[in-house]
């Protein structure tokens, strides 16, 4: 961002060891947002006035782990007449931010390249002036119970890895596709590779729904823990206390996080000037020799005293790498599901060998087994008055876990005999605008963090029941309840052309879900799976 700034005429004189606490002590504290100003290394205010006359300001911004060298590298380095904004953001934010429109800061250090490619970014091209400033390997680290695998998928698949989360930490990205970087060395195929997210994945979410793993840190697990954390080389330097922790990383290499120098086209010049002296500071002795100080490896060295890590995986294609994290995402986070089955007497209308119930039935029954023991599914059916005098809904099984065991039977035998049932249940009209608001009300309040909650409201009808809410008046409780903080997706299944997918629309929508056709009963457990899915 080009801004000619004449108010104070250059850069005004702060030693660097002052400037840089002050700024550690400031910026680090509060992260991403804060600017703070580097001015000239010399002289005085009235001089630099005299001298420059005007000066540029370049924003330069930094992932975490390098921002403090960044900070000391700029103080010693920036050109003069410049004046240069730093500011810690993580990597994954900046490329959030601008592939939804945002600007690239004139000067980008990442953790990665990947952040850098189409994949996480869109059309944005900057220019990467330099392909790495310092790294860092990803290690596999335990204690004393611990034990090296020979492979990260091998480890991975054990249940055994904590990792952080792979869509706001490049660590753990990192982690996540390490599998398929080391493929072709352990000789796993690519398919082999790519399934190993599978059960990684899905360990994570049962983790987190527990409340575990919330943070993940090299000093997280007692000593006699079996457990590996996913951490950095750099963060386990800084580990305190813990004389135990060992480098566990399988032999055949570590991903490694590589710090690359990016100038936005739109950059002014002096930002390519800045980004020059920098690269340069950070490649010379001096420069060097703080990046080591930092736990950082500068370019070049291929060991550490920290890790022995030794031979660096390559990193995939930010395509690949964008394309494991979304499986992730969805294979991760659990779902918490109130299944709202119309039971009115149009669902016994035949379809092929058996009534439109006898399908859903028996797609529900195949559902059941896809899902994990740490999924929450509840089950209602409704047609009007199903449940009693003016209530059109009736509760079957209440939301809990699927291995919760209740009277000697866990929910997922306790469902099975439920949708066994279902087809012996049907008769009467569609009481669907007053089932919606309930089974959205029960789902908002039985809500979960670390959970994907949804309504999915099956039907293959239109709201009759002449006693009912509005269509108006229920989209506007629904939006009224709907709570960003607290997410809860309503998600429209229309069995058949008969059903009203207008209406579910509606609903959905103003619940931030979805609605979805299903245009003959057998299609059912394919959009069920999209549905639910659709995170």
């Amino acid at each position: 961002m080009t801004n000619v700034d004449e108010r104070d005429g250059g850069r005004a004189s702060m030693r660097t060891p002052v400037l840089v606490v002050l700024l550690l002590v400031t910026g680090v504290v509060v992260g991403g947002g804060a600017a703070y100003l580097l001015m000239s290394r010399g002289g005085t205010s009235a001089a630099d006035a005299d001298t420059c006359g005007a000066y540029d300001t370049v924003e330069v911004t930094v992932g975490p782990e390098l921002y403090g060298t960044v900070l000391m590298a700029l103080e010693k380095s920036a050109p003069e007449c410049t004046r240069v904004e730093p500011d810690m953001r993580p990597g994954v934010d900046v490329a959030k931010g601008v592939s939804l429109g945002g600007a690239l800061p004139d000067i980008w250090i990442p953790e990665s390249r990947y952040l850098t490619t189409q994949a996480y970014i869109g059309r944005v091209r900057p220019r990467v002036v330099a392909r790495s400033l310092a790294h860092t390997p990803v290690l596999l680290v335990g204690g004393s119970a611990a034990k090296q695998f020979d492979s990260w998928g091998d480890a991975e698949g054990s249940g055994l890895v904590s990792v952080p989360d792979p869509e706001s930490s490049v660590a753990g990205t990192l982690a996540v596709v390490a599998p398929q970087a080391e493929a072709r060395a352990v000789g796993r195929s690519a398919a082999d590779a790519r399934q190993v997210v599978v059960p990684f994945a899905q360990t994570y979410g049962a983790r987190r729904s527990r409340g575990d793993d919330d943070e993940v840190t090299p000093v997280m697990f007692p000593r006699s823990s079996p457990r590996l954390v996913v951490t950095t080389e750099q963060e386990l330097a800084a580990a305190q206390g813990r004389t135990d922790l060992r480098d566990l990383t399988p032999a055949v290499g570590a991903p490694v996080l590589d710090f690359p120098l990016a100038v936005s086209e739109d950059a002014p010049p002096a930002a390519r000037e800045v980004a020059r002296s920098l690269a340069d500071w950070l490649g010379s002795p001096e420069g060097r020799a703080e990046l080591n100080a930092q736990g950082l490896r500068a370019t070049g060295d291929r060991s550490s005293p920290t890790s022995g890590v030794t031979t660096i995986l390559h990193t995939p294609s930010g395509g690949a790498i964008s394309s494991t994290v979304q499986s992730w995402r969805t294979l991760a986070v659990p779902s918490s599901i109130l299944a709202v089955v119309d039971a009115s007497g149009s669902m016994d209308f035949s379809a092929g060998q058996g009534t439109r119930m006898d399908l859903l039935a028996d797609a529900a029954g195949i559902g059941l087994s896809f899902l994990p023991d740490h999924a929450r599914v509840g089950l209602w059916i409704f047609s009007i008055d199903k449940g009693g005098p003016s209530q059109d809904w009736r509760e079957l099984e209440p939301i809990r876990r699927l291995d919760d065991l209740r009277f000697g039977r866990t929910q997922r035998y306790a469902l099975r005999q439920r949708v066994d049932e279902l087809s012996s249940l049907t008769g009467g009209g569609t009481g669907l605008y007053d089932t919606a608001l309930a089974a959205y009300e029960e789902a908002v309040r039985s809500y979960r963090p670390h959970y994907s909650n949804a309504v999915v409201l099956l039907t293959d009808g239109q709201n009759d029941d002449p006693g009912s809410i509005g269509l108006p008046a229920l989209l506007a409780q629904l939006k009224a309840l709907r709570d960003p903080e607290r997410p809860v997706r309503l998600v429209g299944i229309a069995i058949s052309g008969d059903a009203d997918l207008a209406a579910l629309k509606q609903m959905s929508h103003a619940t931030g879900g979805e609605a979805y056709l299903a245009a003959q009963p057998q299609d059912v457990l394919e959009v069920f799976a999209k549905a639910v899915l659709s995170r």
